[in-house]
């Protein structure tokens, strides 16, 4: 955790010679406790709407408190860490999927807490240390797959649970194109649409032993170009959506929503947002196809919640964390994502694919892997990821272009985390 919080620290001195700090955890002169939560949730969405309800209930319980929901700004990660490189850490945040493996050294464990045997086993690979201590309350758990238009697969005649090996999944790709029709949407609006899309496939190329190179600061070009090729014979193939470089996440949700596209490779989050376009879309939930035909799914955090090990009002924070955790509130949380609860004893309905994701999580039990530039790739390379799938579907990068800015930024980031 050193390079970790070496990293962090690296951004304090500016942003402290800009602005004065306010301490969190502060108190007013009436007495009253207010705590800030860095939520990374936008201004007006159903996801603060939904946590400000809730937040809203524990307020009138605990006379007294206030619990300050901070909406996100551009860059929330950065504002998280300026204050911790400032030790002046906000009491409560969102982790956005790096509780172990950046913010470990900051939060509180919670392995104690009442409701922490109720964390399901999916949850270990993506929260827990081995000897099972965690940091963050799972609001959800984002088992991620492909996202399908069951009417578009219906119409030329593919059946999803048959797409095992991508050379089955490119042949489907074909009928669709036959049709008229787009097999892969994604929207260059967005970077993060084709960060997404590679994150979710990468796992499918390597090897264990590949996996731990990873993990030791060894990255081969030559198995990442299998990643990109895959992506790059999309393509070449007319396998997107044609207006890709001016599409919007609205554009393609649309798509997928009115029939005229197959495959999305998200989160189930955008299930939901798909079916506000469309009531009566019919989607499904796949599990990852691979060269070998071994399939998956993904697993991480999607919105978690820790507090400060350093908090002056960690009492209540700690208390606000229980109030989310109990079983009424994690329904609401989940219902928000769309997502499954990371707790045993919640009811969850997945809306539209919930039928076709009990079947290959629950039925099947697919094996499950990490994402991938969580586990596999040194912080700061995201940025890297989007734009270098961005360029293979735009034409400006071939495969192996993108497997070397891949290499180039992996052994970069690889020696400042060492530093």
């Amino acid at each position: 955790m050193k390079s970790i919080i070496k990293g962090i620290a690296a951004v304090a001195a500016c942003a402290m010679t800009v602005t004065g700090l306010a301490a969190c955890g502060s108190s007013s002169a009436s007495g009253e406790k207010k705590l800030d939560f860095i939520t990374g949730m936008a201004t007006g969405s159903v996801h603060l709407k939904t946590l400000q309800s809730i937040t809203d209930a524990f307020e009138k319980e605990n006379p007294g408190v206030k619990i300050n929901l901070i909406p996100s700004s551009q860059d929330f990660t950065q504002d998280i860490k300026v204050r911790l490189a400032a030790r002046n850490a906000p009491d409560l945040w969102n982790t956005h999927g790096w509780s172990r493996d950046r913010y470990a050294d900051f939060l509180e464990p919670l392995q104690n807490r009442s409701w922490a045997g109720k964390m399901k086993d999916l949850t270990k690979e993506a929260f827990m240390e081995d000897d099972g201590t965690f940091y963050a309350l799972p609001l959800d758990i984002q088992v991620t797959g492909v996202l399908y238009n069951k009417d578009v697969l219906d119409k030329v005649g593919v059946d999803p649970n048959s797409l095992n090996t991508w050379d089955e999944f490119n042949d489907a790709c074909a009928k669709v194109k036959e049709a008229g029709l787009t097999c892969v949407v994604a929207g260059g609006k967005d970077t993060a649409i084709a960060g997404d899309l590679a994150d979710l496939t990468a796992s499918a190329w390597y090897d264990d032993a590949e996996l731990k190179n990873l993990q030791s600061g060894k990255f081969d070009s030559s198995v990442y170009e299998k990643e990109s090729g895959l992506i790059e014979g999309w393509k070449n193939n007319g396998y997107f959506n044609k207006d890709y470089t001016s599409a919007t996440q609205d554009d393609i949700e649309k798509l997928m929503a009115n029939g005229q596209a197959a495959f999305y490779f998200r989160s189930n989050l955008h299930s939901a947002q798909i079916e506000t376009f469309n009531p009566d879309v019919n989607l499904g939930f796949m599990a990852t196809p691979t060269e070998s035909g071994d399939r998956y799914v993904t697993i991480g955090e999607d919105w978690a919640v820790g507090a400060s090990k350093t908090g002056k009002n960690k009492d209540i924070a700690l208390k606000y964390i229980d109030f989310l955790a109990e079983p009424e509130n994690m329904t609401k949380l989940t219902k928000m994502t769309n997502n499954d609860s990371a707790l045993d004893g919640i009811d969850v309905n997945l809306g539209k694919i919930n039928d076709t994701y009990d079947y290959w999580v629950n039925e099947k039990q697919t094996r499950t892997v990490p994402f991938f530039d969580r586990i596999y790739l040194p912080d700061g390379m995201w940025d890297t990821l989007c734009k270098s799938t961005d360029g293979m579907i735009t034409g400006q990068l071939d495969a192996k272009g993108a497997a070397d800015q891949m290499s180039n930024s992996f052994t970069t980031m690889w020696a400042k985390k060492q530093s």
